[in-house]
């Protein structure tokens, strides 16, 4: 009954998922261009605007290849996107509008000015959303070397369909996109025809959209079929510099950079005969990134100094996963699950809402658990874990706020955090690690999935020790493993595995 509990303790109960918005689908285009990608918030913005993203409109640097003439041409200009998506409801319709124009480096032979608005349909399925794109408006001229090609609009087509998928952490989702753009010059028609898949993840520490699209440019004298693969990438990282003063307060601090990542590799397959000898078989753009940087808080811990967590201690509370005054931290203490769970709505950035102050005062605060209540500090995050479908409860009506954590629950609880549980074998895994047989089955999926990806691995003697309680050090240590693996490794997947390999 005890693993009974837990595992329910652990389990997906709800379908109401609200994890915040970073990015959004699209965010550089549909066309195959590139943006400098939109910026992660800041630590300080996320406190002020309690986590809740309400820009929904995109300015960016722009660049696209330009194939019409048979050879291609690099345009550089902005791009403005324009969402009108705001507290969706199940199903619904909303606007989006694309506007690409020049810019101040634009190249002097080149124009475009195209405007391109969507009708979204959208459907939502428990945690899961299908938005279907189709084209109301379309107009656009291209100029190139005095040439000016038109579209006409009653002949071409666009069409684009996407699945998000919500967890707790992270969004993910998936996408086809289908355009038929017919270009009138003069008495010339040109038919670009566009096809392919979108990738893309977003999450408080980093987002990434990947598009692989099939193009073939047809005109009555010659035809080219090409391959274009942009990427868009931004993420935080964390740099510590330590002062060059003497006379400081403090040895040094952790600062966090936002950074962008924004590259275009295509490869031409067939070359209209009469560009053979000019026209290159492959290439690539990208957009210089530029930094931008926040100073976090120095916590003083100088009595951790040689402690296996020192550095995992210290980001936390630079980043702010742990508060509080430092010098009353006991690494070595166990953690409770309620204080876990804290850390780990901290590390994802769920929203928190603060229900201990309805807007109607005669309304009741909700109470969900027995021993969770509004006057307990951890009261809020154990409730924004509730709704995001993170936890739910024990049998008998409690949390276990204070009860310790086993090491087994608290990967399960990032597992499902990322909403990876799934890279588990079905049926039951038997996982690497040689204690393998003291893994409780509600575990063992979540256990091999983390393996697998890296947050986990055995001991020197090949084991895990599923059922020892972890303290506040390991803790910080699991939790730093999680944020990294959200910084960096999340990419790797979405950006090397789709943009440096065409077929």
């Amino acid at each position: 009954m005890k693993f009974l509990n837990r595992a329910l303790a652990l389990g997906l109960g709800l379908s109401i998922f609200t994890t915040s918005v970073y990015a959004d689908p699209l965010d550089f285009g549909v066309f195959g261009g590139i943006t400098e990608g939109r910026k992660l918030p800041k630590t300080t913005e996320q406190l002020l605007q309690n986590n809740k993203n309400t820009k929904n409109q995109l300015k960016s640097t722009y660049k696209e290849i330009i194939f019409l003439t048979g050879t291609p041409k690099e345009y550089n200009g902005n791009i403005t996107i324009d969402s009108k998506a705001t507290n969706l409801s199940d199903k619904g319709t909303y606007k989006v509008s694309y506007k690409v124009e020049n810019g101040d480096t634009t190249p002097p032979d080149m124009t475009i000015a195209r405007n391109m608005d969507y009708n979204v349909n959208y459907r939502q399925e428990e945690n899961q959303t299908i938005k279907d794109y189709e084209v109301s408006k379309w107009t656009e001229t291209i100029t190139i070397d005095g040439k000016t090609y038109t579209i006409d609009e009653k002949e071409s087509k666009s069409s684009i369909s996407i699945i998000e998928d919500k967890t707790p952490g992270v969004t993910y989702y998936k996408g086809d996109v289908s355009h038929r753009a017919v270009y009138t010059a003069g008495e010339e028609k040109i038919t670009q025809e566009i096809s392919g898949v979108i990738y893309g993840y977003s999450s408080a520490w980093s987002s990434t959209e990947s598009q692989k699209l099939n193009c073939t440019i047809s005109t009555k004298d010659w035809q080219m079929e090409y391959q274009v693969r942009p990427s868009v990438s931004v993420n935080k990282t964390l740099e510590y510099s330590k002062n060059e003063p003497t006379a400081i307060s403090f040895e040094g601090n952790y600062k966090e950079v936002m950074q962008n990542k924004s590259g275009l590799n295509y490869n031409v397959y067939v070359i209209p005969p009469q560009l053979t000898y000019t026209t290159p078989a492959s290439g690539n753009v990208s957009i210089p990134s530029f930094n931008t940087f926040e100073q976090l808080v120095a916590p003083d811990l100088s009595y951790l100094k040689g402690h296996f967590a020192e550095e995992d201690i210290k980001k936390m509370f630079s980043m702010q996963v742990l508060t509080g005054d430092p010098k009353f931290y006991k690494p070595n203490q166990s953690i409770t699950r309620g204080k876990f769970v804290e850390m780990l709505v901290k590390a994802v950035k769920l929203p928190i809402e603060d229900n201990t102050k309805p807007n109607n005062k005669k309304a009741p605060v909700e109470v969900v658990f027995s021993d969770v209540l509004p006057e307990n500090p951890e009261y809020k995050y154990i409730m924004a874990a509730y709704k995001a479908g993170l936890t739910s409860g024990q049998l008998n009506g409690k949390f276990g706020i204070n009860e310790p954590i086993e090491r087994q629950e608290a990967i399960v609880l990032l597992l499902r955090a990322l909403g990876l549980e799934h890279l588990g074998l079905d049926p039951t895994p038997i996982t690497p690690f040689v204690d393998d047989s003291d893994i409780a089955s509600w575990a063992k999926r979540e256990l091999y999935a983390a393996n697998r990806i890296g947050i986990i691995s055995g001991d020197a003697d090949g084991k895990f020790h599923p059922k020892l309680f972890i303290n506040n050090a390991e803790a910080a240590a699991i939790i730093n493993r999680l944020i990294n693996y959200m910084r960096y490794d999340m990419q790797v997947d979405y950006t090397e595995n789709i943009v440096n390999f065409a077929d």
